[in-house]
């Protein structure tokens, strides 16, 4: 067989004169960014095996470096700190940062850093964005790995008598994972309700091997908001799914977290199934009893804030009076009780009294008419506390789960 060989011959192309104008731009001087070396702690911690909560104090060393990536000893400012932890920095840089620290001819040693609360891979950030005649010069350092956070961790002020304590997620804005339960092997996260558009989950510490009963403390469940049927995804196959059921353990939950009129909302959630457990309703937590002394002020320990320690979670009022219905009812279907348990001739009236609690019975008590309550005493009201905060405007509302919540007269 013969090879033929084929040869192509192109015509010469023209020579193209390119002219134009060349800008040449100055080298860059100065400071360009900052060299962090973490001193302490020596072992930062990895995926695998995290820091202490305790071990927050940070100690590092901050070198200005020029535009060759050299020490530049003419450097003399002060860098704000910042900490990036949970896919944003915080504070932001339009705030005010953590603490500042001095570099002289370029240098400072062994300056410790005290952290806020900080959870999962966690970042120091230093620039001059404050100065007079910044140079935009940054520096972070290597992650330092502390543990990830619980739903306490979420729900919880960090001072329960500050002005935001009913308002406010220590959280806010963060993307959280929360993958555990605070009460390590025996504990369980739990679903407590479900509702057309989410599911409340609370953090039960169980007997061995997760074993009823179960029990819960404040601060300890929370909403996750999926916009539709809320739906877990399988442990062992994540391309499958299933609609979530009360009293349905969950291995893990993830989104973004944030205030919805003061109450905090999981919101683009993605959540999980355990593979350890069934559902088991015993696992729920008990309502927790409420008392005419929450409406006491958030001074008191005692008052307005546990509504707040009790958010996402079941509260049971007893022999409350329903009041007459209102606009709330009629553009909300939001009926209204007395938790005092004060009657009135011809019904109750609650337009003066802002000790209200209100009731969503909407969808899930179908057959429920309010208006034949009107005045009358309900023995035992159990349901899922949301608030509505907004400044000084606090409304409380309970969400029974079905008609087993409500022993009427």
């Amino acid at each position: 067989m013969k090879r033929i060989a084929m040869h192509l011959t192109l015509p010469a192309l023209p020579l193209l004169l390119l002219v134009g104008c060349v800008d040449t731009l100055p080298d860059l001087s100065g400071t360009t960014s900052i060299k962090v070396e973490v001193v302490s702690p020596v072992d930062r911690g990895s995926f695998a095996t995290r820091l202490d909560d305790a071990a927050r104090d940070v100690v590092v060393n901050l070198t200005a470096l020029d535009a060759n990536g050299e020490p530049d000893p003419s450097f003399d400012g002060e860098l704000g700190v910042y900490v990036q932890f949970l896919g944003t920095l915080s504070p932001y840089l339009t705030g005010t940062p953590l603490t500042t620290v001095q570099l002289t001819a370029g240098k400072a040693t062994n300056k410790m850093i005290t952290l806020p609360p900080v959870f999962g891979p966690t970042t120091l950030w230093f620039d001059d964005s404050k100065a007079a005649d910044p140079t935009l010069a940054t520096g972070a350092s290597e992650p330092l790995w502390y543990r990830d956070p619980f739903i306490e961790d979420i729900q919880k002020p960090r001072l329960e008598t500050a002005l935001d304590a009913l308002s406010k997620s220590t959280l806010e804005l963060k993307q959280i994972a929360v993958h555990a339960s605070k009460y390590g092997a025996n504990g369980r996260l739990v679903v407590n309700s479900v509702f057309a558009q989410g599911y409340t989950v609370s953090d039960m510490q169980c007997g061995p091997g997760g074993a009823p009963p179960c029990t819960s403390e404040p601060y300890s469940s929370v909403m996750v908001f999926s916009f539709s049927a809320p739906r877990a995804t399988s442990d062992e196959d994540e391309g499958s799914s299933e609609l979530l059921r009360e009293g349905q353990v969950i291995s893990r939950f993830n989104g973004g977290v944030s205030e919805f009129n003061g109450l905090t909302e999981i919101g683009f959630p993605r959540t999980f199934l355990s593979t350890l457990d069934d559902v088991d309703p015993a696992r729920e937590p008990k309502p927790a009893k409420f008392d005419v002394g929450w409406f006491a002020a958030l001074s008191d320990p005692n008052g307005i804030i546990n509504f707040e320690r009790y958010e996402a979670a079941p509260i049971e009022i007893d022999n409350a009076v329903v009041c007459a219905l209102d606009d709330a009812y009629t553009t909300f279907k939001q009926w209204k009780i007395d938790p005092s348990g004060t009657e009135s001739a011809g019904g109750a009236d609650c337009s003066k009294s802002k000790n209200v609690i209100s009731l969503i019975t909407s969808g899930v008590a179908a057959d429920l008419d309010p208006s034949t309550l009107v005045g009358k005493k309900i023995p035992k009201i159990v349901g899922i506390v949301r608030p509505v905060n907004i400044g000084t405007f606090n409304v409380w509302i309970v969400y029974p789960r079905g008609m087993a919540d409500l022993q009427l007269p």
